[in-house]
């Protein structure tokens, strides 16, 4: 997964129906997240805010001849009426659909919606939907031959971080909070995450030196959201010598 320590990653919310994909991939970034999207389309929602993840493939069909190496990601999310009993099968149904098109899947636990299952009376439910499409990443490599990385994306803040390490995810996007906080605790779980699944952070990242600082405190690649809606592929020189930056400082250590 050495795609997420070559270059910045853009995350999901920028491009939900797969309608600026030949644009986005362009730019630059190392991958492209699209989503997030559900298993249905979510109604009375602005056409492309959540078409469903079956829109978003058909969109993304192909796309990879253009892409140029920038990699194809799909944020995953479960609808609107979700239960933790029913997060597996949303999630299996994403999976499924979205596989011949991903290069890695990202499975949402970071939007506002979705932070309830993170509660501590659903760790049993939350451990049985990640196990889940764990074993079907395994079944789908066998079936399709596609290797396709699988990850979850959560608040740093979540309380049961540490037993998410363990779980055999391909890797972990943890949502830095915007405080004087995010580099400590982020310092903290990448310690935890040695050997494990690849660690990577977005949020508030927008200079140089914070991708810097970030990459210090143990996060193995980053992406990034709120600098490219502000300033769009202009955001990109500073984020990349914030990577080449940090690795310059490690070479000489």
């Amino acid at each position: 997964m050495s795609f997420w320590r070559e270059r910045p990653g853009l995350a999901g919310g920028i491009d939900k129906e797969g309608s600026r994909a030949v644009e986005l991939l362009s730019i630059g970034f190392g991958s492209v997240e699209f989503g997030t999207v559900t298993p249905q389309p979510v109604p009375g929602q602005q056409p492309g805010h959540n078409p469903g993840v079956d829109a978003l493939v058909a969109r993304l069909a192909g796309i990879h001849q253009i892409a140029g190496g920038c990699r194809i990601g799909v944020s995953l999310g479960a609808g609107p009426d979700v239960t933790p009993d029913t997060l597996a099968a949303a999630w299996l149904a994403g999976q499924r659909a979205a596989w011949p098109v991903a290069d890695y899947l990202c499975f949402n636990l970071s939007a506002r919606a979705y932070q309830p299952l993170l509660a501590a009376q659903h760790t049993g439910a939350l451990k049985r939907a990640i196990a889940a499409v764990v074993y079907e990443r395994e079944q789908l490599r066998l079936i399709t031959g596609r290797q396709v990385t699988v990850s979850l994306k959560f608040p740093l803040a979540f309380a049961g971080r540490e037993a998410l390490v363990g779980m055999g995810l391909d890797a972990l996007i943890a949502v830095l909070p915007e405080d004087e906080t995010r580099l400590s605790a982020l310092r903290q779980f990448a310690s935890s995450c040695q050997g494990g699944p690849t660690l990577i952070a977005v949020g508030g990242m927008r200079s140089t030196a914070d991708v810097s600082a970030v990459l210090a405190a143990g996060a193995e690649g980053i992406q990034v959201h709120g600098a490219f809606v502000d300033h769009g592929a202009d955001c990109l020189p500073a984020l990349l010598a914030g990577m080449h930056e940090f690795l310059a400082t490690a070479r000489r250590r």
